[in-house]
């Protein structure tokens, strides 16, 4: 088993472990990104949903002023109110889910970075290991063929005496 052939199937495969782990942080940040809209869709349906039920009391109130309601308009609109709290609330558990989902994508994309991070340092310190292997591989036989021309220098300075 030599260290310099198998090097470059270590780095390579290093390498292609680095390249999943980028993939996975650019997954995990479109998924972020998806909770993130969701958040704020969530929110933009609350708001809206709040903006309906001012209006709808408003009607309400304007309604009551002008003349007495009777008890079938004051029922109905008691049930809309109620149904539309239900509603809110409702809204309100889906934006808390969707929060939920937001942090979950947040840890996972803080995971997918650490590890692509571990995986990048790891490939670095091989390649940095490869390059100084064939930096001392390149010096011995750079030193052997110094030493096999200094021989065959030596060897004609004796003929030639």
């Amino acid at each position: 088993m030599s260290a310099t052939s198998d090097l470059p199937q270590l780095l390579a495969l290093r390498s292609l472990r680095e390249e999943r782990a980028k993939a996975a942080v650019s997954i995990a940040a479109a998924r972020l990104q998806e909770a993130s809209r969701a958040m704020s869709e969530a929110e933009a349906a609350i708001d809206a949903h709040d903006l309906e039920t001012d209006q709808q009391e408003r009607r309400f109130f304007e309604a009551m002023h002008m003349r007495p309601l009777s008890e079938n308009e004051l029922g109905r609109t008691h049930d809309l109110l109620r149904a539309s709290d239900q509603r809110r609330d409702a809204l309100i558990d889906k934006r808390n889910k969707a929060a939920e989902a937001l942090g979950d994508r947040e840890r996972q994309l803080s995971a997918a970075q650490a590890e692509w991070r571990r995986r990048l340092f790891e490939r670095d310190k091989l390649a940095e290991a490869e390059s100084r292997l064939r930096h001392s591989d390149r010096a011995r036989i750079d030193a052997l063929a110094e030493q096999e021309a200094e021989e065959m220098s030596a060897d004609r300075a004796r003929l030639s005496c």
